[in-house]
């Protein structure tokens, strides 16, 4: 089973979407502009508020919140179909942790065969791994992921990072957040937990590899390039 979403936490992660459109090989698509009727499966501290938005995490340390879409997903490459691999998604998020000083660990979007996380650890393995799982082929697990520590035990480059996480929280591909600006023409940084709104696309091609770009979410330049 292919997920939507999920998270993770540390003080106050304050996570909502706008817009989600994915884009499989199957055709299969969804948007939502709120998520009352999503119907998506919640689990652990999230919530969805009265005016649509989604809360993943709460201020309570070393929880996490869930989101994900309930149907499966097919990413079957062996169906005969081009680029059966391929999908394409984007969402508007916020971070905002109790204390900015002490930061937070971000949240993830994740893909994995299934919904229901036991044994994990809420902080620096983001609610999706533990120490004994950490880098099992058998995880089956992909998360892009919006991190403000800097993990040692990862290798992470920086307190404020985008990476690809494959079956592993040592990303296989991470880039400080940053957008490239069209009028500025230049790299311009983004805070990961100012509490800005900010928009991240996830776009895989089966033939050109993974790529990520992040921009704030009224900008119009052109975005990061984490990976491929």
């Amino acid at each position: 089973m292919a997920t939507g979403l999920t998270s993770l936490p540390f003080l106050v992660t304050l996570y909502f979407i706008h817009m989600i459109p994915l884009m499989l090989a199957q055709n299969e698509q969804f948007i939502y502009n709120g998520f009352h009727q999503a119907n998506l499966h919640l689990d652990g501290t999230a919530r969805i508020h009265p005016n649509g938005l989604l809360q993943l995490t709460n201020n309570s340390e070393l929880q996490v919140g869930y989101a994900f879409y309930q149907l499966p997903l097919k990413f079957n490459a062996s169906s005969g179909l081009t680029q059966s691999l391929s999908f394409s998604t984007n969402f508007v998020f916020a971070i905002v942790p109790e204390t900015p000083s002490k930061g937070g660990h971000g949240i993830a979007f994740t893909i994995s065969p299934s919904w229901k996380f036991t044994d994990v650890v809420a902080s620096n393995y983001l609610g999706l791994l533990n120490a004994s799982n950490n880098g099992l082929s058998t995880n089956h697990l992909l998360a892009i992921e919006l991190d403000t520590i800097e993990g040692q035990e990862f290798q992470d480059i920086d307190n404020n990072h985008v990476g690809i996480d494959v079956n592993s929280l040592k990303s296989i591909e991470s880039a400080t957040a940053t957008y490239f600006s069209d009028q500025e023409r230049k790299n311009i940084s983004l805070e990961l937990v100012s509490g800005n709104p900010m928009h991240l696309w996830i776009d895989y091609n089966e033939t050109e590899k993974l790529l990520n770009y992040l921009s704030p979410s009224s900008s119009t330049d052109s975005i990061l390039k984490c990976g491929r």
